[in-house]
């Protein structure tokens, strides 16, 4: 019988809990002790658990596990991921990956090739809606895709991380938008391929909170026969997350806080102008929403979530059973794209700030 591979988790803070759970649904994998700087976070997490050890160092942890899953703030990520790629022990990652281009290029040479392995949580990729999308592009569904855009429309009233000064993600390039933009690059990659970054255009309005000075972003990215867009807002209430997939025969709309997703390829014509294509659009959906429904509470019954998926698809991977959930490919992508895109933002936020008038 094959024996458990041991994982040390370093970091427990708020989404530590949905890395526990999902070792937890995952066959073949302990977690064998944690690991945080203040110690009472690592004795909770230990205790709801049923964790025996809480290490006194990473070392002790890179020793003790053939697996480091790290969910420390992005700050600290490279320094541990140094320490673990250089032992020869597998990296899981919350993203984002790195917060410098510098640091990735030196991380990336350190990963060797006896079947050591970097899992970066590109989580949404394994949301159900997201999935079914995929599956509807690769059957041709939709045809050829055109155009994928991603919106990401929040505020101070609905996400936390806008709230306030303290919060890490107000020190990295970008402020707040280079916590989330991984997820927009990976699903880019995953869709499409790797388009180019074309532009970003931000701006500052007088609203704008500290987590994100520039709190209107518009990025275009471009490839061959696709274009893509990404806008980020700190001004819009209704807190909407999309990913809109346009294509020759179609289109594809997920709406990724409810999970679902719906597809429409009716051609124009006379009879739909009558109707309302609205209207059909949304008969359309109706009709399927009662069995997505239904899956996606027994999903939720279940414990399933995208951590979890995302974990045990890794942990399948790591025996033989199935893909790698995170490529390398795809990492490079996010962090190079990340890279350019928060810097860019931060030296037009630069420009914008030198212009402002003074008291």
């Amino acid at each position: 019988m094959t024996q458990d591979l041991s994982v040390g988790l370093v970091g427990c803070g708020l989404i530590s809990e949905a890395h526990l759970r999902a070792w937890a649904k995952t066959p073949g994998y302990q977690v064998r002790g944690v690991l945080d700087l203040d110690r009472s976070l690592a004795e909770k997490r230990a205790k709801e658990f049923a964790i025996d050890t809480i290490f006194p160092d990473l070392d002790a942890a890179i020793a003790a596990c053939d697996v480091i899953d790290v969910c420390t703030p992005p700050a600290s990520h490279a320094k541990i991921a140094e320490a673990v790629l250089a032992a020869g022990k597998h990296l899981v990652m919350e993203k984002p990956m790195v917060t410098q281009l510098a640091d990735w290029e030196r991380l990336a040479k350190l990963v060797d090739h006896r079947g050591q392995r970097i899992a970066v949580i590109h989580n949404l990729k394994f949301l159900p809606s997201v999935r079914l999308a995929k599956r509807w592009v690769d059957e041709g569904r939709i045809g050829r895709v055109i155009r994928i855009q991603r919106e990401f429309l929040t505020s101070a009233a609905t996400d936390r991380m806008l709230v306030g000064t303290g919060h890490w993600s107000h020190a990295l390039p970008g402020g707040r938008w280079f916590e989330t933009l991984p997820h927009e690059l990976y699903l880019t990659h995953w869709f499409v391929g790797p388009l180019e970054l074309a532009s970003v255009t931000a701006i500052r309005t007088p609203s704008a909170p500290s987590g994100a000075p520039a709190d209107e972003v518009m990025i275009s990215l471009r490839g061959a026969d696709c274009l893509g867009t990404i806008h980020f807002s700190a001004n819009c209430e209704v807190n909407r997350r999309t990913f809109t997939l346009t294509g020759t025969e179609g289109h594809i709309v997920v709406d990724l806080l409810s999970d679902f997703a719906s597809i429409t390829t009716l051609r124009d014509s006379k009879w739909k102008r009558a109707v309302g294509g609205p209207v059909i659009e949304a008969g359309q959906t109706l009709l399927r929403s009662g069995a997505d429904r239904g899956r996606y509470g027994l999903a939720r019954a279940r414990g399933e979530t995208p951590h979890s998926r995302i974990i045990g698809a890794l942990g399948r991977s790591l025996r033989g059973e199935g893909e790698e959930p995170t490529p390398l490919a795809e990492v490079d992508y996010v962090v190079r794209g990340c890279d350019a895109i928060g810097r860019e933002i931060d030296r037009q936020i630069k420009t914008l700030r030198g212009a402002e008038p003074t008291a």
